[in-house]
Parts: C-alpha cells; structure tokens; sequence
C-alpha cells in the first residue's frame, strides 16, 4: 500500500510500491497562485541486469500512474508529453 511521506498545505510526498520492486515516490506540488498541480513518479533505485548498461525499464509503469491519477480526478493535461 502507499504511504504518506510528508505532507503540507501545498506538497505530498507518497510511497508506493514500484516495479519490478523497491518503492516509488510519488510527488504532488500545487501551485496556489494559478491552481495548477505538478507532479511526478519516479524509482527511488535503478535496477541493472548484467551486462546491460542501462537500468531495467519500468515497462511505463510510472507514467501509466500519472496517466491514471490525471484522469481520475478530471485533471486537465497541460503542456506535451515526453
């Protein structure tokens, strides 16, 4: 399950579980003076398989959960994707 990491009148700070394994972070900042949230969910670690020099993909795990959270509480999606 997730869990609050820090909390404040404009920031959370939650830790859910990641994949393949380890924790995620997921990370929420409003902006007062326009309304807009920022957010992000990112690893805490990289995983590396031998002999593989880039770290094991998430398979879009991450962006599926922004992706999610948008679309659950009708967040309008700002600016291109990445």
């Amino acid at each position: 399950g997730a869990e609050v990491v820090e909390e404040g009148p404009r920031y959370l700070h939650v830790a859910v579980p990641g994949f393949p394994k380890g924790v995620d972070d997921v990370e929420f900042l409003m902006v007062e003076e326009s309304g807009i949230v920022t957010f992000r969910s990112a690893g805490r670690e990289a995983i590396f398989v031998y002999p593989l020099q880039q770290p094991v993909s998430d398979l879009g795990k991450n962006k599926k959960r922004l992706d999610m959270i948008r679309e659950t509480l009708g967040w309008e999606e700002l600016g291109g994707r990445y």
